[in-house]
């Protein structure tokens, strides 16, 4: 967020009240794109050949991709959507979701993506990511503690 936005939604939240403020603020957030996945992150060597495929064992909340499409064109911006769809009416913990990028050394993304988790899913409107293939694993836990796990390929591709 540049510092002429960030005076504006402090102004805002003293005129118009404190959610309104965060309202502004995250749709300020939501215009400017966010490296989601940096040149040098993209850079690590891949993730190790795992002979297993990790599991969950109990019926834990469900992560579904809504967006991006399968493949897109570096340097452009693009939405990245998940959505949660938690089991037994259970609701979701929005803190406990962990975004995690599957590299040789793995990257927490989670930060990066935090102003827009909810109990619902994740939904930045414009993230950008270099050109490659990107591994990303979403975790969610419902507040009665069990584990829901999701995996989205990012297909980027270099600019002609």
């Amino acid at each position: 967020m540049t510092r002429a936005r960030l005076t504006h939604s402090i102004v805002l939240a003293a005129v118009l009240g404190a959610p309104a403020a965060v309202a502004v603020a995250v749709e300020a957030q939501a215009v400017e794109p966010i490296q989601l996945i940096t040149k040098y992150e993209a850079g690590f060597p891949p993730p190790a050949a795992s002979s297993s495929q990790e599991r969950n064992l109990t019926r834990g909340p469900s992560v579904d991709r809504l967006a991006p499409p399968a493949i897109g064109m570096a340097g452009d911006a693009f939405r990245f959507a998940v959505k949660f769809k938690p089991r037994n009416g259970v609701p979701i913990d929005p803190a406990s979701v962990r975004v995690t990028y599957r590299r040789a050394l793995d990257v927490d993304l989670t930060a990066r993506i935090k102003p827009f988790i909810t109990a619902d899913g994740i939904d930045a409107s414009a993230v950008i990511v270099p050109p490659g293939q990107h591994l990303i694993v979403i975790e969610a836990t419902d507040k009665e503690g069990r584990l829901g796990r999701g995996q989205i390929t990012l297909t980027v591709e270099a600019p002609k």
